[in-house]
């Protein structure tokens, strides 16, 4: 599991758990390579990359974390109806709950 924490976030977490393997983590710096490797992603409308992104760094390159977009009918669902409450609730635990990929 990936979640994203503002430095405010970071911070209040260290002040509860200023020790351990937690606190080593979240203490840890970018790899000094992240720039170079998000700015050699070519991004477009369905792929993007944040400034920030966690990269898997090995001897002859990288991994970046990206976003790709897909859209509702790409993935198999409705489209979404704005005028549907409804929709919009699920649509958030969709999002939330994603199933672990075999």
């Amino acid at each position: 599991m990936w979640l994203r924490l503002e430095l405010d976030e970071i911070d209040l977490i260290l002040s509860y758990i200023p020790e351990g393997l937690l606190a080593d983590k979240l203490k840890k710096e970018p790899h000094a390579d992240t720039a170079a490797f998000v700015r050699a992603v070519a991004t477009d409308d369905d792929l993007e990359v944040d400034d920030d992104a966690v990269i898997s760094r090995g001897d002859d390159g990288a991994f970046v974390m990206s976003w790709s977009w897909i859209s509702n009918q790409q993935a198999g669902l409705p489209e979404y109806d704005e005028d549907d409450d409804t929709a919009e609730a699920s649509f958030g635990v969709a999002l939330c709950r994603c199933p672990q990929l075999p």
